[in-house]
């Protein structure tokens, strides 16, 4: 007889529960999350605000130390003439004689605002003799531009018929002149860069009688703030 034993079967391995947690204390409130939010945004306004700020002091730094840079004004003697020495014989001076002294002097403005100055005067000697002097009215040179101011002087050739070489100079038919001129004022730029500038000039020039043209003209000037 065959006999048919009964295959023994393993033992189920004991098994784990697998529990899911379903507390939902675990999980964020809506107020949490809200809040988480709010931080967020705040940190990014907050920094794209400073970027802004500091972006805006660079620009302001560099337009005030170029475009708002208070520049000081530059001021030049165009020409000088003497009327009235054509005339003059230099072996037969006539001290009375009425001369006139014609000085075009310009101020050149390079700053963004005007430049309001006062106190202008111009001094023209002949060996070291004060033979002209001039008071210019208060001015007003706009933004970018050029003043120019034509100064008529008046003197008598007594002033300087005691010098020297003066008989020399009329009859070589030139003289030589030195000018001073002294202006003061003051640039404001959108009412929150003020600068009070004084600016003088030295200038030496060589007048030919014949046809009042000027010769070796030199200029040297000073700024005092």
């Amino acid at each position: 007889m065959v006999e048919y034993k009964e295959q023994e079967r393993p033992l189920a391995s004991h098994s784990h529960p697998i529990t899911i947690p379903n507390d939902t204390s675990m999980l964020p409130s809506t107020d949490d999350v809200e809040k988480t939010r709010l931080r967020r945004r705040c940190v990014k306004c907050c920094g794209c605000t400073s970027a802004v700020i500091v972006i805006a002091a660079i620009i302001l730094l560099v337009l005030f130390s170029t475009v708002f840079k208070a520049k000081d004004p530059k001021i030049n003697l165009n020409y000088v003439t003497i009327r009235g020495l054509q005339g003059v014989n230099p072996l037969n001076l006539v001290p009375n004689t009425n001369l006139t002294i014609i000085a075009d002097v310009s101020v050149k403005n390079p700053n963004i605002a005007s430049f309001k100055f006062k106190n202008a005067t111009t001094d023209i000697y002949y060996e070291n003799v004060l033979i002209g002097e001039a008071h210019i009215p208060e001015g007003n040179a706009k933004a970018k531009k050029t003043f120019e101011m034509k100064i008529n002087l008046d003197f008598m050739l007594q002033k300087i018929v005691g010098v020297p070489r003066l008989v020399g100079d009329l009859t070589t038919g030139s003289l030589l002149l030195t000018t001073t001129t002294s202006i003061r004022g003051r640039v404001e730029i959108i009412d929150i860069i003020r600068k009070t500038v004084g600016v003088k000039m030295d200038c030496s020039s060589t007048v030919i009688i014949a046809d009042q043209t000027v010769q070796n003209h030199k200029c040297t000037k000073y700024v005092k703030v």
